[in-house]
């Protein structure tokens, strides 16, 4: 609807200036937003403080000499000498691997495990032994080999 007094504008004159109006929102927004540098933040800072500190690196001993005997009614029994130095100790795990399957742990003192007859069947397998540390470090493995020839005569060996 026209007001009465006023004359009415050509169509493309408006068209025009929403055009020019449009364009001069999209060069201010571009403008502000890309070319405007970054501000400050309170994070931007800096310290001349220091920090020190040791580290040391560690091992958990193996047992070391390793043992076993074994015979005619006597399962096998694996000694050993307490490591010397290292990590201190928790315990011992050892276990058993082959024709057998079972293992325990020991406390940190123990020199010797004697395997119960009722892990082992007629077969051979392997005798394993780690040092335990702490945060779960383990030492390397020592092994010896055991065996059943019948049910009352056993037999072990170590490298």
């Amino acid at each position: 609807m026209r007001r009465p007094g006023k004359p009415a504008r050509p169509a493309t004159a408006q068209v025009g200036r929403r055009w020019l109006a449009g364009t001069a929102a999209l060069v201010l927004a571009f403008t502000v937003g890309v070319l405007a540098p970054p501000r400050s933040t309170m994070a931007a800072w800096t310290g001349t403080e220091y920090g020190q500190g040791t580290l040391q690196a560690g091992t958990v001993s193996p047992p070391t000499n390793l043992q076993c005997s074994a015979g005619t009614l006597t399962p096998p029994t694996f000694t050993w000498t307490l490591p010397v130095g290292g990590l201190t100790r928790s315990g011992f795990t050892w276990s058993l691997s082959g024709s057998f399957t079972g293992g325990g742990t020991l406390g940190p003192t123990a020199t010797s495990v004697t395997v119960p007859g009722g892990l082992l069947s007629i077969g051979t397998g392997t005798f394993r032994l780690v040092a335990n540390g702490p945060g779960g470090w383990t030492s390397t493995q020592v092994t010896g080999s055991l065996g059943m020839l019948t049910a009352v005569l056993y037999t072990c060996s170590v490298p």
